[in-house]
């Protein structure tokens, strides 16, 4: 690995639950065998924004429940904030992960990204500014390493947010490109149409939603259908700004299926309320050797 990829990104722990709580997991990471992987990604929608209209008191038990019905090994969720995590944090369900934060929640102040696992898994964030950061957790599957990272970048809300988008996600690709295994890019990536595919298919990165729906439009930001988004839209118009890519050394994963998940109203709000002004998505890898 190079010097510099090494300077900007930083080791962080990782939590495990026992009988005393959240603590840091130091025992060194073993390989596990599966057939399957399951990853879900969700934009939780954080309430520094319109907070008097987004619920989110409603909300917080919906994205809840709605990850707990993913029964996905991995999770990768953008927006976090304290109060999200700390409901987390006091899931049953989720005392079965490794997990990137703990009670302090320091780097999800005031919202940051979050990678639960059921394998375990090392850590780096590298912070590009301010709250902007990126997680790689790495860990070891039938004897091969598997890196996720959960991206949240740059909106058009910024000023040049495609150069800060460019050179974010170049920035990444850097990092993945020098370690050993396969990798997985999740998350929020704020893009429209195919602004980011050069650079991508450059470094053999294949979008599983388009290599398996490829006539789907599949947004995940939707004006059109979700209230919440129709109420943060800048243009009205259904994007498609969330994705999990794969690049997969070896063809040693497949992709077998992807799929949105928090598509309807909380119950309740007479539809005006969505768990969040994104759908999540699921996908399923099947390994190959």
């Amino acid at each position: 690995m190079s010097k510099s990829a090494q300077q900007i990104f930083t080791p962080l722990p990782v939590y495990k639950y026992d009988i005393s709580g959240w603590q840091p997991y130091t025992q060194k990471a073993t390989t596990v065998n599966l057939t399957t992987l399951t990853i879900a990604s969700f934009n939780v929608l954080c309430d520094l924004y319109e907070k008097d209209k987004i619920a989110t008191e409603k909300r917080l038990p919906a994205i809840i429940e709605q990850l707990n019905q993913c029964n996905a090994d991995i999770i990768a969720i953008q927006e976090a904030t304290p109060t999200l995590l700390e409901l987390l944090l006091s899931q049953t369900w989720v005392q079965k992960y490794y997990i990137s934060e703990s009670s302090t929640a320091v780097t999800v102040r005031p919202y940051g990204n979050l990678l639960l696992s059921r394998l375990p898994f090392t850590l780096v964030e590298h912070q590009f500014w301010g709250r902007k950061r990126v997680l790689v957790g790495s860990c070891e599957i039938n004897g091969q390493l598997l890196h996720i990272t959960v991206v949240h970048l740059t909106s058009d809300r910024s000023q040049n947010a495609l150069e800060k988008r460019q050179h974010q996600l170049t920035t990444i690709l850097a990092y993945l490109q020098t370690l050993p295994g396969s990798s997985l890019i999740a998350g929020d990536f704020n893009t429209r149409g195919n602004e980011q595919e050069e650079i991508l298919t450059s470094a053999e990165y294949i979008d599983i939603w388009q290599q398996l729906n490829p006539h789907t439009p599949g947004y995940t930001f939707d004006p059109q259908r979700n209230a919440l988004a129709a109420l943060m839209s800048l243009q009205g118009i259904p994007v498609r700004l969330d994705r999990i890519l794969l690049r997969s050394q070896n063809h040693n994963w497949q992709p077998q299926s992807i799929d949105l998940f928090a598509c309807e109203p909380v119950a309740g709000t007479a539809g005006k309320i969505y768990p969040s002004d994104h759908f999540g998505l699921r996908a399923v890898l099947k390994a190959t050797n």
